[in-house]
């Protein structure tokens, strides 16, 4: 049996369970979001995110079984441990800095191209709290289990670089929340999807992500949209 260290450098063999771990992990959502799941469920925009939760929390569920039943590991495997202080204190401060960082390279495009914000930011305005509670604690977990942990761990493992596994999930993170953002989303975003994945690297745990994830996605979609 593979051993549950997250920190293993040498390459190992595919297998059909990491082929549909990382399938689920990567690539879930958007195959998902083909199927229209979300409209066919409901016909509201708070439904159709509550929805699109549900679908996530899922998709996390199926990758838990696969590590647990199908590859026989633990949850350490994908870094889903208890941070210590130091990591937990990279992850927020991590967050902080990037959500400046993100905010400021973002007004600076703006004004010097003259672009629209995204139609998303004002979309999240007219939710209820819970549903934006719902869409924060989702996607601080989720989706860190799903971009982060498991692809970054299993890559690592495939290729033997941690920075291909870093690279790729990060690449296929920005690409699925593409479509959502748009030109004007995509810089936070890469901005943001850089910095999660480099406390990632840092620390190789994803509650430590989580914790900068949290940060930014409570001003992002608690406070930035009410002041829109």
């Amino acid at each position: 049996m593979a051993t549950d260290t997250p920190w293993r450098q040498s390459r190992s063999s595919i297998s059909p369970a990491v082929i549909v771990g990382l399938v689920v992990a990567l690539f879930g959502s958007s195959l998902l979001g083909l199927l229209d799941v979300s409209d066919r469920l409901s016909t509201t925009t708070a439904g159709q995110l509550i929805v699109n939760a549900l679908v996530m929390w899922a998709l996390v569920a199926v990758v838990l079984v696969v590590v647990l039943y199908w590859e026989n590991r633990s949850v350490a495997s994908i870094g889903l441990t208890l941070p210590s202080r130091r990591e937990a204190g990279v992850g927020v401060a991590a967050g902080v800095a990037g959500l400046l960082v993100g905010l400021l390279a973002t007004g600076i495009a703006v004004v010097a191209f003259q672009l629209d914000q995204p139609e998303t930011l004002s979309t999240l305005a007219d939710l209820s709290l819970p549903v934006k509670l719902v869409i924060v604690g989702t996607a601080v977990i989720t989706e860190e289990v799903l971009w982060r942990g498991y692809p970054i761990e299993r890559l690592t493992e495939l290729t033997g670089s941690l920075w291909i596994g870093a690279g790729v999930s990060g690449l296929v993170f920005l690409a699925v929340h593409y479509p959502a953002w748009g030109l004007v989303g995509a810089i936070p975003q890469a901005v943001f999807t850089l910095v999660i994945v480099g406390v990632y690297v840092k620390t190789r745990n994803v509650v430590a992500c989580m914790l900068t994830h949290t940060v930014i996605n409570v001003a992002m979609v608690l406070v930035l949209p009410a002041l829109m």
